[in-house]
C-alpha cells in the first residue's frame, strides 16, 4: 500500500517581534487569529497562530527570536517564499490593491498559468499571493515551462508587466 500527503498545511517562521508581525499579517493579509502563546516570565507574545480559514487551525505560526536574528539572505539555502492562493482575479486584484495602499513593495510576475504578486514581511520573509486559472485553461500540459500564454491577468499590476525598453548605451 502506498501513502502520499494530502496538501502542505501551513509554514511556521522565525520573525523577530511576535507582536509585530501578528498585526502586520491579520492587517495586510486579514488573518484570522487562531491562538497565541506567550513568554511566562514577561507575559509577552511569543506565537501567534493564524488563517485565512476561521474553520483551519492554522496557515502560519509565527514564532518570536528576538530583535537581534539575522534576517533571511539571497541565495542561502532555506525557504525561498510562501504563496497564499487567492479564489479569482478580481480577489487578487484586491489584495494587490491593499498591499499598495499599504506601501509594501510588489514584484508581478505572469507564470502563464498563473499571475503571482511577491514581497515579504517585515522580517525579510518572502511572501506571494496568486490566482490560478482552472487546469482546463491552461492550454499546455505542463505549467511553468515553454513560451506562449502570457498576458491573461489584466489589472492594476499591467505597468509591472510591461517588458522594458532597453536602457540606452553611451558610446
Amino acid at each position: 500500500m502506498s501513502y502520499k500527503p494530502v496538501a502542505l498545511d501551513h509554514v511556521n517562521l522565525y520573525v523577530r517581534n511576535a507582536e509585530r508581525s501578528h498585526r502586520w499579517y491579520a492587517d495586510v493579509l486579514g488573518l484570522h487569529t487562531q491562538d497565541t502563546m506567550t513568554w511566562p516570565e514577561t507575559g509577552r507574545l511569543r506565537a501567534v497562530f493564524l488563517a485565512a480559514d476561521p474553520e483551519h487551525a492554522h496557515d502560519v505560526a509565527l514564532f518570536e527570536v528576538g530583535e537581534d536574528a539575522p534576517g533571511p539572505r539571497k541565495g542561502q539555502v532555506g525557504l525561498n517564499h510562501f504563496a497564499w492562493k487567492m479564489a479569482s482575479l478580481d480577489d487578487l486584484k484586491e489584495l494587490y490593491q491593499r498591499l499598495r495602499d499599504k506601501g509594501v513593495p510588489t514584484r508581478v510576475l505572469d507564470h502563464n498559468v498563473s499571475l503571482g504578486v511577491y514581497f515579504a514581511d517585515p522580517d525579510g520573509n518572502g511572501l506571494e499571493v496568486y490566482y490560478e486559472l482552472p487546469k482546463s485553461q491552461w492550454q499546455r500540459d505542463t505549467p511553468f515551462s515553454g513560451e506562449g500564454g502570457k498576458g491573461r491577468f489584466p489589472g492594476p499590476w499591467d505597468d509591472a508587466l510591461r517588458p522594458r525598453a532597453p536602457a540606452a548605451t553611451l558610446t
